[in-house]
């Protein structure tokens, strides 16, 4: 089995932005939906009101274990306990946890249960079974990892079982199950891989083999081949782009288990693509309803990009972060916390309002009002978990180093192996320019010491204890002081972020231009709809942009010549107020415009797939 590269070391609390946003769903959401009563009711009162209502629970466990393990909070530690006895309790001597009545479950319509589209208004019981499971699965195995409790591990081992009997060998296909050709059933994968992690047991790492076969031999779904062959993602599944990134989870997984390349590959190949033509200046990625895919949230050819009508779901903005966050404790590679730290202080914090309960199920970047919404949907019980398993990776340790991931605001407890002493980073990154990291009641040790700096940010000075410090930039991306370190070291590191501007082809031959500041993506507060300004992107950005305001969290540029000022994009979207991120270009290079002529070539080459 191959081993993380990067392991995270426990923070004790996050600060700054970080820490106010984390600290909204920790305080107010993660209560609000465990006093719901929604969490548990459809397990304990079959059947539950809603197709998916199974899943909340299981996505609210995984976040709310990885708040406690930062907060330590003993409220949250019963209401936990208290959820899993409740939810063990209902399971049926066969293995079912789910929320379905009897006639309806997938061991009852194990072909039939692709009766409602995954976003349709008529909603009927069946489809969803297995997603309801593949969450259990996935909650209790993260509670477990910190409460152990061989019990848990047995009502897991029911589920696999149940499963295995249904659609293992010689059982029903599960491609014909759910929707989409079965992705949103085969998202199990990544379930069934963590208890196999869990157990050792080989039955569990034999099924999801089996369950990647059901996929290959799929036309519809095939996703390993299709990524392989150099297919696009709107391919396998309708291109649905929450499920999809969630198979590839499933093959991160068996890659970390087999060591067999292809699904290294394939992940790979998928993140590329993803990350090249379905991604937001906001690091959301953005689907389409077109006449060849399934709905809103499938992905979409880049010659269909249209800022008024694209979508970004808050369950891939979830998605995404996890994918690039697996990625990069395989690799440690800076690339991929780059893109997951990008998505989060755009598009997730786009979506999160700041009464700590309210949350966007889409955004739009171009849109005249946000739908913020106090109910309970898979969106708002998704990008919780993105955002504590990005504070669970500000720091670690790879191949002896300390590894301090991405310069925000926070502290730690170190293990002996870095002095046991803590280290304590301030900085009001995503916006300033400077950050100290001081390590506290050290011993005396050698190490390495290595750092992050955020995408779209040029490191400027490095200092220990005042004078300049020796440092290197690895292969990965880190930047790196290898030295004896002492109680009350001090690293002064500033920074500067860059203004860029961002072209995006699109619909019927037309490109739109975005802005960013360092990580930030940028966006105009508007109110209403009102006609898209062109803007010249054949002059440098620093002429189109003049700066208004860099005051701390007051960051706002002006369009030159006009009265338009841009805000952070998170920012920007209010109860009152939509965003515009994007505008039409004019005087566009030849450069440009052939990019939008490949772009749409492209389209009407992968179409007829």
């Amino acid at each position: 089995m191959i081993e993380n590269s990067w392991q995270p070391l426990p923070i004790q609390r996050e600060s700054g932005l970080l820490g106010e946003r984390v600290s909204l769903w920790r305080n107010h959401r993660l209560w609000h939906m465990a006093e719901s009563g929604y969490l548990i009711d459809g397990f304990e009162k079959r059947p539950g009101v809603h197709p998916w209502q199974g899943e909340h629970l299981g996505k609210w466990l995984h976040a709310a274990v990885l708040a406690w393990r930062v907060t330590g909070d003993e409220k949250i530690k019963q209401e936990m306990a208290s959820n899993v006895e409740r939810l063990l309790a209902t399971q049926l001597p066969d293995g079912y946890l789910g929320t379905y009545d009897s006639e309806s479950t997938f061991v009852a319509m194990p072909e039939r249960g692709a009766v409602q589209d995954d976003v349709g208004k008529t909603l009927k019981r069946g489809g969803w079974d297995i997603w309801t499971h593949r969450y259990n699965l996935y909650g209790l195995l993260t509670y477990e990892q910190y409460f152990p409790d061989e019990r848990i591990v047995d009502a897991c081992r029911k589920m696999a079982d149940l499963l295995i009997r249904v659609y293992g060998e010689g059982g029903s296909d599960i491609t014909h199950y759910g929707t989409r050709e079965g992705i949103s059933s085969t998202t199990l994968l990544e379930s069934i891989m963590m208890l196999y992690e869990r157990t050792g047991e080989n039955a569990y790492l034999e099924f999801a083999e089996y369950m990647v076969e059901a996929i290959e031999n799929n036309p519809g779904h095939e996703l390993m081949g299709t990524m392989l062959d150099g297919g696009s993602v709107v391919k396998p599944g309708d291109g649905k782009g929450y499920q999809l990134m969630a198979n590839l989870l499933g093959f991160i997984r068996l890659f970390r288990c087999t060591e067999d390349q292809r699904y290294h590959e394939a992940v790979i190949k998928g993140w590329e693509q993803i990350l090249d033509k379905h991604i937001l200046v906001t690091g959301g990625p953005w689907t389409r309803k077109m006449e060849y895919n399934g709905n809103v949230e499938c992905f979409a050819y880049t010659a269909d990009f249209d800022p008024k009508k694209i979508y970004v779901e808050g369950c891939c903005d979830a998605t995404w972060m996890q994918l690039n966050i697996h990625l990069f404790e395989l690799t440690g590679d800076a690339r991929y916390m780059d893109e997951a730290e990008k998505t989060l202080l755009n598009s997730l914090y786009g979506h999160q309002h700041d009464d700590g309960i309210k949350w966007c199920y889409y955004t739009t970047p171009n849109q005249s009002a946000m739908e913020f919404t106090p109910r309970l949907h898979c969106c708002a019980s998704s990008m919780p978990r993105g955002m504590e398993m990005l504070s669970a990776h500000l720091i670690g340790e790879i191949d002896g180093a300390m590894s301090i991931n991405g310069l925000f605001p926070f502290t730690a407890e170190l293990p002996d192996q870095f002095g046991e002493g803590s280290v304590a980073v301030e900085s009001d990154l995503p916006f300033g320019s400077s950050t100290t990291i001081t390590l506290q009641g050290l011993a005396a040790k050698s190490f390495r010491l290595e750092f992050r700096v955020p995408s779209s940010i040029d490191l400027e000075t490095v200092k220990v204890n005042g004078d300049d410090a020796a440092v290197n930039k690895n292969d990965r991306g880190f930047y790196e002081i290898n030295r004896s370190w002492e109680e009350g070291d001090v690293i002064d590191i500033t920074y500067a972020g860059r203004l860029e501007s961002h072209i995006q082809a699109g619909e019927e031959g037309k490109a739109w231009m975005a802005f960013s500041l360092g990580p930030l993506a940028l966006a105009e507060q508007v109110k209403g709809d009102t006609q898209p300004l062109s803007i010249d992107c054949s002059i440098p950005v620093e002429s189109i942009l003049r700066s208004v305001e860099s005051d701390g969290q007051n960051i706002r540029y002006r369009i030159e010549g006009t009265d338009i000022e841009l805000v952070p994009y998170y920012q920007a979207g209010t109860d009152a107020t939509g965003t515009r991120t994007y505008f039409r270009v004019g005087n566009m290079s030849k450069e440009d415009a052939d990019a939008i002529a490949e772009a749409v070539a492209e389209r009407d080459r992968l179409s007829v797939e």
